[in-house]
C-alpha cells in the first residue's frame, strides 16, 4: 500500500537553486520529476485495486464513490503533466511547483481515502 503519510519526492528542493551550473540544476529536477514518477507509480498501484473493485460494484455503490475516482483520475493526470512540464522547463525554483505538487498529493489521499471508507480496506492487499 503507498505510503500515505509520505510527503512527497522531497521535503524542500532548495538544493536546486544552489547549483553550481545547468547541468547540475537539471539533473537535480530530474532527480526530482523520477521522485515523483515513483510517488505516483505507488499511487497507481493501489488504485488499480480500488478501480477493479469499483468497476464490478453495482451502479448504485459505484454512485457513492464515482466523483472520489474522477478526482483522482484527474489529480494523477494533473501530477504526472506537472512533472513532464518541470523536467522540460528546468527552472531554478521548483517552490510553486513542489507546493502544487504537494497539495495534489494530499487531495489523492482524501479522495483515496474516501472512495476506501466505501470499499473497504479490509478487500485489498496480501
Amino acid at each position: 500500500m503507498t505510503n500515505m503519510d509520505y510527503p512527497g519526492p522531497c521535503m524542500s528542493c532548495d538544493a536546486i537553486s544552489g547549483c553550481a551550473n545547468e547541468a547540475t540544476r537539471k539533473a537535480t529536477v530530474q532527480t526530482y520529476c523520477k521522485g515523483i514518477e515513483r510517488e505516483l507509480d505507488a499511487w497507481k498501484a493501489s488504485l488499480y485495486d480500488v478501480m477493479a473493485k469499483f468497476v464490478a460494484m453495482d451502479g448504485k455503490d459505484q454512485a457513492a464513490i464515482k466523483d472520489s475516482i474522477m478526482e483522482i483520475k484527474s489529480i494523477v493526470a494533473t501530477i504526472e503533466d506537472k512533472a513532464k512540464q518541470l523536467e522540460a522547463e528546468c527552472p531554478l525554483d521548483v517552490s510553486p511547483a513542489e507546493k502544487e505538487i504537494g497539495d495534489k498529493l494530499n487531495q489523492l489521499r482524501v479522495h483515496y481515502t474516501k472512495a476506501m471508507s466505501v470499499l473497504g480496506a479490509g478487500s485489498f492487499g496480501g
